[in-house]
């Protein structure tokens, strides 16, 4: 039956999109199902598929060997900002910083940070969206966006961290943090991914590959610049369309925001450790990006947004990749879908997600 269901709602997704695979589980019982191509010839490389084109020419054609499946790497996109929180978590369970700790504290000496109102933005206010950032640390104008539309151009490419802080030094934020509802921020995902990276002494893949997913059995989760050629080579080509290829978004200046890929596989897992945190060494604080902080908004967690009482969840999207991984704790069901186009696939889960619970 679980299958079946997966099944249903992967071909139904993947009439309008190149590529799809959905995961879901129910307490023991997993199914995963690939629907559509990847977009590469068996065997291709990560940079090796199609080529962006100008709009007008045909991509790869479909065939057998290039089906999605359980163990496909897509981009992740904001799915990773769950990962960031969870960092984030992980180190108040061990003492290395609070909460409450302001941002200022664990960047490199000389390193600027605006404040409103008397107050100073903290790691809480970061994780929940509630810093008084701006979405993106740089406007996104009309010539960026048309040379993604026409060329799949990566918006972000060569912003590094050291832009990142120079962004930060010269922002004004918007409201006084911790006031207000949640203002989704890209920016201060970044810079929570990089103050938690600077603080640990590593790049945000590495302590990531380290804390959250070594420990959580992860073997598929990790940066761009970390995949090994036989990961490249089970890796999906993005695209804006069914037809135009998108480019990579490896996101070198913000990680923390949206920088990982990962497998159904792998996103099952993770879902599988925060409906059974006791099971993993990251019990506490798994529990702890669950919780709404104190004086925090309460449709969100640590990173998790809610959907109603019974729900969490977190998507993501970058250039050619669209992702969402939703769960319910209290009845241990679970939902991810992967999509390998510019366009998404949220509702879809989620009433896969009401229907399986």
């Amino acid at each position: 039956m679980l299958e079946a269901e997966a099944r249903r709602t992967a071909e139904r997704i993947a009439r309008r999109r190149r590529g799809v695979v959905v995961g879901v589980r129910d307490g023991a019982e997993t199914a995963v199902v690939g629907v559509g191509d990847t977009g590469r010839a068996l065997g291709q490389s990560q940079g090796q598929g199609a080529a962006p084109d100008s709009g007008r020419g045909n991509g790869p054609t479909p065939g057998p060997e290039q089906r999605p499946d359980a163990h496909t790497l897509f981009e992740i996109g904001s799915i990773t900002k769950v990962f960031t929180a969870l960092l984030l978590a992980d180190g108040v369970v061990r003492g290395d910083w609070e909460l409450r700790t302001p941002v200022r504290d664990l960047l490199p000496a000389g390193a600027e940070v605006p404040s409103r109102g008397g107050a100073e933005v903290t790691l809480q206010h970061l994780a929940t969206h509630t810093s008084g950032l701006v979405r993106s640390p740089f406007p996104i104008g009309v010539r960026e966006t048309i040379r993604f539309l026409q060329f799949g151009h990566d918006v972000y490419a060569g912003f590094t961290g050291d832009d990142l802080l120079a962004a930060l030094a010269t922002t004004r934020l918007r409201r006084k943090p911790g006031t207000g509802g949640v203002k989704y921020s890209n920016f201060g995902y970044g810079v929570l991914g990089h103050v938690l990276a600077h603080a640990l002494g590593q790049d945000f893949g590495t302590i990531i590959g380290e804390r959250i997913c070594q420990p959580l059995g992860l073997n598929d989760t990790a940066t761009e610049w970390q995949l090994t050629e036989e990961q490249r080579k089970r890796s999906a080509q993005g695209f804006r369309s069914r037809k135009r290829t998108a480019a990579p978004w490896p996101l070198e200046g913000l990680p923390g925001a949206g920088a990982l890929r990962s497998t159904a596989t792998d996103v099952l897992r993770f879902l599988q450790a925060q409906m059974e945190p006791a099971e993993t060494p990251l019990e506490d604080a798994i529990r702890l990006t669950h919780q709404t902080p104190t004086g925090g908004p309460a449709g969100m967690g640590l990173g998790w947004h809610r959907a109603g009482k019974q729900v969490l969840w977190h998507n993501g999207g970058t250039g050619g990749f669209r992702t969402i991984a939703a769960f319910r704790p209290g009845d241990s069901t679970a939902v991810t879908v992967l999509v390998n186009q510019s366009a998404g696939a949220d509702l879809a889960a989620l009433r896969l997600l009401k229907r399986v619970s």
